[in-house]
């Protein structure tokens, strides 16, 4: 009896052990429409804040002033080893402004062992407009996108954060966003994990098979070629606009098409992957069409939702959890291998039917639940945004040197998938116009090039020319003979330059 009562408290010991060790270790908490922060320790002594993980923006800007809504902020005087340069930055977002001071100081991330403390270039917020949400808990944030979309000031550039670590580690990095959103219908707060990564081990492994190139390198721009609307019977709703459109390839007896003038409308301003937005933004004929089939799938499944919550953003609130059984949403993305193939990644209604609130009222009278949730699809004018509820779900890693995206489906989070890759007879670079016309101003730069470039010619010819009889008279001259000399190091710099 004894023995058998050991081997169950060492059976017993070990499963915890075993379930401590292979625990989720979340390092990226938000709560509902408020993105994902991370902890941050700025200065000496170091001063703990969380910070919101932005691929919309390249700086790295905190609070330095206390607000109505929250007291903590980064205090300067309290850093030793804080370098101000005087100098004033700005920022502006799609939603909200702020203007602070360019200081450098020390940064580091708790809950990145692997990355070294460094010195980099941080904003420090003055004043702001709209910036921080109420009862935001964060402090500002991270930017992880290229340089030109940084704060800017007069004869000032802004470094980020990641090209200063790439600098430290002389060598690329990239990083890893793991969404997994809300744990349970019963809570509101989201979980997600960021790693950052040695671009050598990410030339084109296969756990990222699926891959969608970033067409420019300012925002991270990617090929949007059309939004479509899965119903759960696996065939596909057509949303698109009326125009020429390509059968490409049948899957579960459905036929997929990439309608031309859809992808040119998705990308006509630009197509982002922007995990400091929270919901799908895209152009304002398609979100119309989109939600029209939504709101006709939930009136079928009768799910009495009003329009409000549609088309206004409304949230609507039921005493239960919703299981939704709404449609999926398909995106199809530009593939990375050719350019003339794409795929396709699913979210489930899990995604865009996003919880905003659970809790539970205690009355006298007993419990009143409540539990509300929000559309997380919005209009955007000319521009698509694939925000955080795009990338629920999913495993994406952005590789800033190489160029490209990938997505994995996740271990957490809603069930998602991806399908394809497909191919087309002709390239959806041309198709859909993404590759980026040069402007008037770069045109015209190019003919003034070229004419310097004649009127240069022309003036060599007529030195050439006015030259020729002192030439010709220094060849005939002979000259002396001299002992051979090396050129020096400096010589060979200037040559060369």
């Amino acid at each position: 009896m004894f023995y058998i009562t050991s081997i169950f408290i060492v059976q017993l010991i070990l499963l915890l052990v075993l379930k401590k060790t292979c625990a989720e270790n979340y390092n990226l908490f938000g709560e509902a429409g408020q993105a994902y922060s991370i902890e941050i320790s700025v200065g000496h002594p170091g001063q703990k804040l969380n910070v919101i993980v932005d691929t919309g923006s390249a700086t790295l800007a905190i609070a330095s002033y206390p607000r109505l809504d929250n007291d903590k902020y980064f205090e300067l005087r309290n850093s030793s080893s804080i370098y101000e340069s005087g100098k004033e930055v700005q920022a502006k977002y799609s939603q909200g402004t702020w203007v602070g001071k360019l200081v450098s100081d020390y940064v580091y991330f708790p809950s990145l062992p692997s990355i070294p403390e460094i010195r980099c270039d941080v904003a420090l917020i003055t004043k702001s407009h709209k910036f921080f949400m109420n009862g935001s808990g964060w402090q500002g944030l991270l930017g992880l996108a290229y340089l030109p979309v940084g704060a800017w000031g007069d004869n000032v550039i802004v470094g980020s954060w990641l090209d200063s670590v790439d600098h430290m580690l002389k060598k690329p990095m990239s990083f890893e966003l793991k969404l997994c959103g809300v744990q349970g219908v019963t809570n509101a707060t989201h979980y997600g994990n960021l790693r950052i990564l040695d671009d050598q081990s990410l030339t084109k492994e296969e756990s990222y098979a699926f891959r969608t190139p970033i067409l420019r390198k300012r925002w991270f721009v990617v090929g949007v070629l059309s939004i479509r609307v899965v119903s759960t019977a696996s065939h596909t709703t057509s949303v698109a606009l009326k125009s020429k459109t390509e059968n490409i390839s049948e899957t579960q007896n459905k036929t997929v098409k990439i309608d031309d003038d859809m992808c040119q409308r998705l990308n006509e301003q630009k197509s982002i992957v922007d995990s400091g937005t929270t919901n799908i933004r895209f152009p304002d004929e398609l979100f119309g069409q989109v939600v029209k089939e939504l709101r006709n799938a939930a009136q079928t499944s009768n799910v009495l939702i009003l329009d409000d919550f549609w088309y206004h953003g409304e949230a609507a609130c039921w005493p239960e959890p919703q299981q939704w059984s709404l449609p999926r949403l398909a995106i199809d993305l530009l593939d990375a291998d050719a350019e003339n193939q794409y795929f396709t990644i699913e979210i489930p209604p899990q995604n865009y039917m996003r919880v905003v609130s659970a809790r539970n009222n205690s009355r006298e009278s007993g419990t009143v639940s409540e539990f509300c949730y929000k559309l997380g699809l919005e209009a955007g004018g000319k521009e698509t945004v694939l925000g955080y509820t795009a990338m629920e779900g999913f495993k994406v890693v952005f590789n800033r040197s190489a160029g490209w995206i990938g997505f994995q489906t996740s271990n957490c989070g809603p069930e998602t998938s991806i399908h394809g890759p497909y191919n087309t007879s002709s390239s959806l670079l041309v198709r859909c116009k993404l590759i980026e016309p040069i402007s008037d101003a770069a045109i015209s730069i190019k003919a003034a090039q070229w004419t310097l470039f004649v009127i240069s010619m022309v003036a060599l010819a007529v030195l050439v020319y006015l030259l020729a009889p002192c030439i010709k008279m220094l060849i005939m001259k002979p000259l002396p003979r001299s002992q051979q000399i090396s050129l020096s190091q400096a010589a060979l710099v200037t040559q060369e330059a």
